[in-house]
């Protein structure tokens, strides 16, 4: 907006008092503000006129759109700098510490070979 501070708006009222008279002051405040707003809708419709007829909305979608493709293309060249990277150098396979396998529980993936004998003593009928 303007700057105009509320002092200086005071003093303008105050001014405008002495001059034009507590009378004729509100329908002075009308007559400024009618004009005031007609000409501010008259601008607003010209540009809206004027950038419509030069596609300035076109173009600023255009210019967005390039700037978003120019993003996405530097991020798609990262990401396939780091895959390439990555390929190039297969990682090395980590190898547990000392630490680790004394922590580590062992699972025992074999049944029992009690269990197995213990069935062929049953089918059998021994003991």
């Amino acid at each position: 907006m303007s700057d105009i501070g509320f002092s200086e708006l005071l003093l303008t009222v105050a001014i405008a008092l002495i001059v034009i008279g507590p009378k004729r002051l509100p329908e002075a405040a009308r007559f400024l503000g009618y004009w005031t707003g007609k000409l501010k809708r008259t601008l607003q419709t010209a540009r809206s006129d004027m950038e419509r007829e030069l596609g300035i909305d076109d173009i600023k979608r255009e210019v967005h759109n390039q700037l978003r493709l120019e993003e996405l293309d530097a991020e798609r060249k990262q990401v396939e700098e780091t895959f390439r990277r990555n390929q190039s150098q297969p990682p090395k396979p980590i190898a547990p510490t000392p630490q680790d396998l004394a922590t580590m529980d062992f699972i025992d993936d074999d049944p029992e070979p009690n269990a197995i004998v213990n069935a062929d003593d049953a089918k059998s009928g021994r003991p």
